[in-house]
């Protein structure tokens, strides 16, 4: 006669293991068992579930088992995440499938695809206001486009000195020297800024008077940026 199989000396952990062996079927394939001395408890963990241990660490019960969790790979995902809706158009009933190149720079430029703006801007057309809306995206790019003119002035303005030393490719060392004082050459900068700087702002104050002429068209997709330098 076959010896029978005890389980009354057994570990209560490694006897309840046996149990899901004979006997699977009586047991979920989602239930998780701990092995750890000062976590020995027969948990059951759905799947899905997300907990934290003694030790700090965050567990989630997967359908295979359980993973730990890293709060940098879930801030990582968030960015991810963030990127990604960066690159995707806001157009609530949008039904462009596969972005093209042009609708990667419209939804850079708009936060719309190429077929969603076009559809928008149709809105605009029969409401008569095109020629207003056409006016305010030229006045803002006119200023956009000031504003880094204005930076690269700035630049030049803070690195402008007398003489620049260069290396050659050859690993010589070159140094020029400006013909006008650096002083004069500063202030000559200094104009150009203080000269875009008010055509700027008389830019945007026409940007201002059709954005008042728009703003209470419903037109929320229209993006609206008032920061001047």
């Amino acid at each position: 006669m076959a010896k029978q199989f005890n389980k009354k000396y057994m570990h209560p952990t490694r006897r309840k293991l046996v149990d899901m062996v004979l006997h699977g079927s009586d047991y979920e394939t989602n239930t998780s068992i701990s092995l750890s001395g000062a976590e020995n408890k027969n948990i059951k963990r759905e799947i899905g579930d997300i907990w934290t241990d003694s030790s700090g660490a965050t567990w989630e019960q997967k359908s295979y088992g359980k993973v730990t969790h890293s709060k940098l790979s879930d801030t990582m995902s968030d960015v991810r995440q963030y990127l990604v809706g960066l690159n995707k158009c806001k157009g609530d009933n949008c039904e462009t499938i596969k972005y093209s190149h042009t609708d990667k720079n419209m939804i850079k430029a708009s936060e719309y695809c190429l077929d969603c703006i076009t559809k928008l801007e149709h809105i605009v057309r029969v409401e008569g206001m095109w020629d207003t809306y056409e006016k305010y995206r030229v006045y803002s790019n006119m200023v956009d486009y000031g504003k880094d003119i204005i930076d690269k002035l700035k630049e030049s303005y803070r690195n402008a000195k007398q003489t620049y030393d260069y290396v050659n490719s050859d690993g010589r060392l070159e140094t020029w020297t400006m013909d006008t004082p650096v002083d004069e050459f500063k202030q000559e900068i200094q104009n150009d800024i203080d000269k875009i700087t008010d055509e700027i702002k008389e830019t945007n104050q026409l940007k201002l008077d059709t954005w008042d002429k728009l703003k209470d068209k419903g037109y929320n997709w229209i993006k609206f940026n008032d920061t001047l330098i």
